[in-house]
């Protein structure tokens, strides 16, 4: 049997990639992955899968499948997650949004190493107090390389991170790092993929990811995808390449600050479903 072995850095690497694999396997039955063959101490066989990466042509399937894989994840799994806390889950631990992540913003916008950010460090920790009162969704660095793609069938791979996030937070991601891997994308494509997304999020009448949560989220991934610029097939620096609607939301409205212009909180359910408080963990 042809398999595709992925090697880790050390055995507690490869323990968390098959605790991962075995979540996203339990919380979201519906999404293609590969099976586990084999797994050694610091390797994991995958059985072999044929497919390409994805592309700019496909960000509105991509989005249509991570809609689907979030609200079913919510709904399953996460209802009862607080954003910035651990979460125990299905006997995995999924790490908090904030952990670890606040700190690598703060030092790389710090070192002042990233070009033309559009969040100060001031910025960043008032959206991740704002994403402590959003529902829980996860984030699995939902970059091209991560998916295969074969006609209409598509497998995700890759299960090295496994975090706590907001909504449309892993779209960002996607939506970044397709951008810096081909260039600029078609700006009513990138607004149609969180229209797709969030149309998901609708169904299960949860709380959508608004254009100016979504533009955030982009520039979180700005600064900690920045590092890894001319590797991973990374050839276009975001600030380069970042649709104009983006700067609009943060910069012309004022959107540095997650609470500018919106409503109060009394007036705009943010934590799960709209039509009833959400269970605390």
């Amino acid at each position: 049997m042809r398999v595709f072995t992925k090697a880790y850095a050390n055995p507690r690497a490869r323990q968390r990639a098959q605790e991962h694999h075995r979540w996203i396997a339990h919380a979201t039955p519906g999404i293609r992955i590969p099976a586990i063959v084999d797994a050694r101490p610091t390797e994991i066989d995958f059985e072999y899968l044929q497919g390409r990466h994805g592309g700019p042509g496909d960000l509105l399937h991509l989005a249509d499948l991570l809609g689907r894989q979030h609200a079913a994840a919510y709904a399953g799994a996460l209802h009862a997650a607080r954003m910035n806390e651990p979460h125990t889950t299905a006997g995995v631990s999924i790490a908090a949004f904030a952990q670890d992540r606040r700190e690598r913003l703060h030092e790389l916008l710090a070192a002042n190493a990233i070009p033309q950010p559009l969040l100060t460090a001031e910025a960043v920790d008032a959206w991740i107090e704002e994403a402590a009162d959003l529902p829980a969704a996860f984030y699995k660095d939902a970059n091209p390389r991560n998916f295969l793609i074969v006609g209409t069938a598509i497998t995700v791979v890759d299960f090295d991170s496994l975090t706590l996030a907001p909504f449309g937070y892993d779209l960002a991601k996607l939506i970044v790092t397709t951008a810096m891997t081909t260039g600029p994308l078609d700006e009513d494509i990138v607004q149609q993929a969180l229209d797709t997304y969030n149309s998901h999020l609708n169904a299960r009448n949860l709380s959508r990811c608004s254009a100016r949560q979504f533009a955030a989220w982009t520039e979180f991934h700005h600064i900690l995808t920045t590092p890894y610029m001319d590797t991973n097939g990374y050839c276009f620096g975001w600030h380069t390449v970042r649709p104009p609607w983006i700067i609009k939301q943060l910069l012309h409205h004022g959107g540095r600050s997650p609470h500018h212009g919106e409503p109060r909180r009394d007036e705009q359910p943010q934590r799960g479903l709209r039509d009833r408080a959400r269970p605390r963990a």
